[in-house]
């Protein structure tokens, strides 16, 4: 009998661990799997292997997100299966939202990664290309209280930017932008002072990390 012929994968993430686990899940099913750390090296892989399958990390820390190396890849086969596996609840603290993932893709979150069961069903799941994206677990975060706009300012206020600079960077005044924080604080049940800035911006990078 005549051996299925192994198909080719590619995983992202900035984790080596995670990307090891993942991988060696993935080859006791038969899958040739290449091992990303980045956003280039993923793109370059999966177009050299002719990747079947992306699995990827939607945080890879500075630069390109696991969104880009997608957007990517789908440019190239819009039929390729994906993955998209995070510590996020909420996605939108990337600067990217729902609507940038596709609704042929799974999504899990990294406590499941260490479940070959779980890993199983996301991947059939994207495979099947079914309109049917495996959202996270809902959890209740502070950030899934603030709107679009607000998570963006949120981004802008943990760079270090004033209000002058929040507005010239968005184009509005800084009356605006006071009042964007001030509704944002309230959201996030943020105490007004002089550490509420930093307060702001620890929030911020807390929920990019998991926390």
């Amino acid at each position: 009998m005549t051996a299925s012929p192994r198909r080719s994968a590619v995983v992202v993430d900035d984790e080596p661990l995670i990307c090891s686990i993942i991988a060696g899940i993935l080859e006791t099913e038969n899958w040739f799997v290449t091992q990303a750390l980045d956003a280039l090296s993923a793109i370059t892989a999966v177009t050299s292997t002719n990747a079947e399958l992306i699995i990827a990390d939607i945080d890879l820390g500075i630069g390109p997100t696991g969104i880009d190396v997608v957007q990517r890849a789908r440019a190239d086969n819009p039929q390729i299966g994906v993955v998209f596996i995070t510590n996020l609840a909420d996605p939108r603290i990337t600067g990217k939202g729902w609507s940038t993932i596709p609704n042929d893709a799974a999504y899990i979150v990294k406590t499941a990664i260490s479940s070959t069961g779980a890993l199983r069903e996301a991947v059939t799941a994207a495979l099947d290309g079914k309109d049917t994206t495996v959202r996270p677990t809902p959890t209740v975060t502070t950030t899934q209280s603030l709107s679009n706009t607000q998570i963006g300012v949120l981004k802008l206020v943990s760079e270090g930017l004033s209000n002058d600079e929040i507005a010239t960077a968005r184009n509005t005044t800084v009356r605006a932008v006071e009042r964007l924080v001030n509704r944002m604080m309230t959201a996030a049940r943020v105490p007004s002072g002089p550490t509420a800035r930093v307060q702001l911006a620890r929030l911020y990078w807390d929920q990019l990390n998991g926390r």
